[in-house]
C-alpha cells in the first residue's frame, strides 16, 4: 500500500507545536508514547476521549520514535508506515518483543461534477495531471478521454500545509505537484467550487461529507497495481488497490502491555467502535473489520495473532491433494514460486505445476484465455489490460508480492554522479565508455570505474530496463565481485567510482558504515528520484520492479490453487520473498492476507461450484463461515 515520506514545513511545525504538551513530566503511570507527529495527533484525541489523562506524548518522527522503542523504555510507538526489516532486527537484537497494528488511515480523493461523464481515472493519469512538469501542460481533459479534448481542467488543490496534498504529492513524481491550479481551503469549499465549475478536477481529504453532496462525483481510480476501479476506503487500502492514502500504525511493547491494564484498556479503545467514532471526527478512516478484528486479537492474544489464519484455523490443504497449478508470466519470482512448487510436490505426489515464463502479457492473455490459474506480473497493468479478461467474464483477484530495486552507489565526492538520467545510466553500463565525459559532456574528465555483480542477473536486468528497445548486455569491463560490502568498499576509495546492488544489500553497506559513499538518485522525466522504501514500492523509484499475481476467480474454488496459495503464505515460504530483495513483502501482514485468501476461497467456492477438483471432499476444516463477512 502507499508509504508517506518524510516531509517538513508547516503542516509539521503545527503539528509540533500541538504535541508539546503532552511531552511534559511524566509519572511512573504515564503511558509513553513517541513517534510521528500526525499519528499523535490522533492518539492526543484518543487519550482526551478515553478519559486518558497519562498519555505522555513525544513527536520525534517514524524513523526516530522506533528506535528509541526498540530500546526497550518506551511503551508504544506511532508510525505512518509499517517497521522496517531492519528495525525489526534492531528489536529483535534487544529482545524487544513487540506487535503492530494498523488503526486508521488519511485518505485523499478526487472529485468532479456530479454531471461528469468519467467515473474512474487511471491511477497513471492522476499522476501524470499533477506532476509538477505538467504544470504549463495537459490544460484539458483529453488525458482522459479523446472525446473530453475540448473541455478545460480547472484544477483545484489544497494547499501544500495540508495532509492531502502530501498524501498524493508522496506518490506523484517530483517536487510538490503542479503550479497553477485554485486553492481550495477545504473539503467543504472545494464541493461549492467543483460543483459550480464545469471541467473541475479537486484534491481533498477523503473524509465523507453531507453537504452539497449532489454537486459532486468522487472518482473511483483504477489501480495501477490491479487495474481494479476503486472508491477511496479502507479496504481498497488495505488490498493495494488505493495508493493515495497516508496509514496509521502503533507499535506495542509487548512486555509493558502484559504489565500494564492502563495499557491494555487505552489500546482496546483505540480499536473499539468509540474510538471509530474518534477517528470519524478528526478526518481519519477506521480500518477494515477484519483488520479491526486481528487488532483485538493482537491486543488480547499475541500468540493467537501470529497464527490466526494458521494451518489449523481457516484453510487445511487436503491430504489427498491432487492436480496441476498453471503459472504463466514474469519470471521475477521464479525462485519464491517454485520453492513453494516443489514443496508441495515433494508431499503431495499427485500434486504438480507448471511454471512458464514467458511475460507479464502473455501471463494475462493466458490467464483470460483459461489456459493459466495465475498470470505473474513484473509491473503496473496498463489500463486495458484486463479487457480481454472482462470480454470473457474472468473475474481476477490480486496478490502483491513487494517490489525488487537496484540502488547505485556512487564516491561520496563525485556531486556530477549524485542524479542520472536514465539514458546515463544505460550509457554507463551497457557501452565501452571509460570516462565521466564519455557518458556526457558535461561530466568532468574522470576515469569511469564500474564494479558490479554479474554479467546476467535479475539485478543487472533492472538497472538496464529503462533501455528502448532490446536490453543490451551489461558491459564485460566491469570489476565484478560477488560481495556487495567489498564493491561498496571500492567505491568509497576510488573518485568516479560506481557500483549497483540490491536493496537489502545496500542496508547491509548501512549496517557496516561503510565511509564515503553516496546513494545516487535516476532521473527518468520526472525528476531526481532516490531509492528509498517508500519510492521502491510504490515504484517512483525508475530501477524498481514489482512482482504480483492475478488469480482467476475460477481457479480460486480448485484446491490445488488453494493450496499453493495457502502455502505460498507460510511464515517460512513467505520470507523467502524478503531473502530475495523483495521490499514489502512483511511477515507481519500474514494474518490480514490468510483472512483475506479464506474469504476469496469460500466466495469462490460458492459461484464456481464446478470448479473444486476432487481433492476438496477430503479437505480438512473448510474456510470459515466468518471470514467470508
Amino acid at each position: 500500500m502507499a508509504k508517506f515520506r518524510l516531509f517538513t514545513g508547516a503542516l509539521m511545525l503545527i503539528l509540533l507545536i500541538a504535541s508539546a504538551g503532552w511531552a511534559a513530566a511524566q509519572s511512573p503511570e504515564d503511558i509513553t508514547v513517541v513517534g510521528s507527529g500526525i499519528a499523535n495527533s490522533l492518539i492526543e484525541r484518543m487519550a482526551a476521549a478515553g478519559g486518558m489523562t497519562s498519555v505522555a506524548l513525544t513527536t520525534s518522527g517514524t524513523a526516530a520514535g522506533i528506535d528509541q522503542f526498540c530500546n526497550g523504555e518506551i511503551d508504544l510507538a506511532t508510525a505512518t508506515r509499517e517497521m522496517s526489516g531492519t528495525e525489526r532486527a534492531i528489536c529483535d537484537a534487544n529482545e524487544v518483543a513487540y506487535s503492530e497494528l494498523l488503526i486508521g488511515h488519511y485518505l485523499a480523493a478526487f472529485i468532479t461534477p456530479a454531471d461528469t461523464t468519467l467515473e474512474c481515472l487511471d491511477e497513471s493519469e492522476l499522476r501524470e495531471v499533477l506532476r509538477p512538469s505538467n504544470s504549463n501542460a495537459l490544460t484539458n481533459w483529453s488525458f482522459a478521454s479523446a472525446e473530453l479534448a475540448e473541455l478545460p481542467l480547472t484544477l483545484f488543490l489544497p494547499s501544500d500545509d495540508q495532509l492531502a496534498y502530501f498524501i498524493v504529492d508522496s506518490v506523484v513524481a517530483g517536487d510538490g505537484l503542479r503550479l497553477h491550479a485554485e486553492t481550495i481551503a477545504d473539503r467543504a469549499d472545494a464541493v461549492a467550487r467543483v460543483g459550480a465549475t464545469e471541467g473541475a478536477l479537486a484534491l481533498v481529504a477523503g473524509s465523507e461529507s453531507s453537504e452539497n453532496v449532489e454537486l459532486i462525483t468522487v472518482l473511483e481510480v483504477a489501480s495501477d497495481n490491479t487495474g481494479n476501479c476503486v472508491a477511496p476506503s479502507a479496504e481498497a487500502v488495505e488490498s493495494d488497490d488505493y495508493d493515495f492514502a497516508l496509514s496509521l500504525h502503533v507499535v506495542v511493547n509487548r512486555a509493558r502491555l502484559s504489565a500494564s491494564d492502563s495499557l491494555e484498556g487505552f489500546l482496546q479503545f483505540i480499536v473499539s467502535e468509540a474510538g471509530a467514532a474518534v477517528m470519524h471526527e478528526a478526518g481519519v478512516t477506521p480500518p477494515t473489520d477484519i483488520t479491526s478484528e486481528l487488532n483485538n486479537l493482537i491486543i488480547t492474544d499475541a500468540d493467537a495473532a501470529l497464527s490466526a489464519g494458521g494451518d489449523g484455523g481457516d484453510y487445511q490443504i487436503p491430504p489427498d491433494l491432487n492436480g496441476e497449478v498453471r503459472l504463466v508470466g514474469a519470471a521475477n519470482a521464479y525462485q519464491v514460486l517454485s520453492r513453494v512448487g516443489d514443496g508441495l510436490t515433494e508431499s503431495y505426489e499427485r500434486f504438480s505445476y507448471d511454471y512458464v515464463a514467458a511475460g507479464s502479457s502473455a501471463g494475462i492473455a493466458s490467464l483470460c484465455d483459461g489456459d493459466a490459474d495465475i498470470a505473474l506480473l513484473d509491473g503496473a497493468l496498463a489500463a486495458d489490460a484486463l479487457e480481454g479478461c472482462a470480454a470473457k467474464g474472468v473475474v481476477t483477484m490480486p496478490l502483491a508480492l513487494g517490489a525488487q530495486a537496484t540502488v547505485l552507489i556512487g564516491h561520496a565526492g563525485d556531486d556530477y554522479s549524485a542524479c542520472l538520467s536514465a539514458e546515463q545510466v544505460n550509457g554507463i553500463w551497457g557501452s565501452d565508455a571509460d570516462n565521466w565525459t564519455d557518458v556526457d559532456r558535461a561530466f568532468p574528465d574522470q576515469q569511469l570505474t564500474l564494479f558490479g555483480h554479474a554479467f546476467a542477473d535479475q539485478y543487472t536486468d533492472i538497472l538496464l530496463q529503462t533501455a528502448a528497445g532490446i536490453i543490451p548486455p551489461v558491459r564485460r569491463d566491469t570489476e565484478k565481485d560477488y560481495d556487495p560490502l567489498y564493491r561498496a568498499a571500492a567505491v568509497g576509495n576510488v573518485a568516479g567510482g560506481l557500483t549497483y546492488m540490491s536493496w537489502p544489500d545496500y542496508q547491509r553497506v548501512i549496517d557496516n558504515e561503510q565511509a564515503n559513499i553516496r546513494l545516487v538518485a535516476v532521473n527518468e522525466g520526472a525528476g531526481c528520484i532516490e531509492p528509498n522504501l517508500a519510492s521502491i514500492e510504490n515504484a517512483t523509484y525508475p530501477l524498481s520492479r514489482r512482482a504480483s499475481m492475478l488469480v482467476s476467480e475460477e481457479s480460486l474454488a480448485k484446491a490445488e490453487v488453494q493450496s499453493f496459495l495457502w502455502s505460498l503464505t507460510e511464515e517460512n515460504n513467505w520470507s523467502l520473498l524478503e531473502r530475495n530483495g523483495f521490499v514489502g513483502a512483511s511477515p507481519l501482514d500474514l494474518p490480514i492476507i490468510r483472512r483475506n485468501l479464506a474469504t476469496w476461497f469460500a466466495e469462490a467456492e460458492t459461484l464456481h461450484p464446478q470448479g473444486t477438483s476432487d481433492a476438496d471432499s477430503g479437505a480438512e476444516g473448510e474456510s470459515s463461515e466468518d471470514a467470508s463477512e
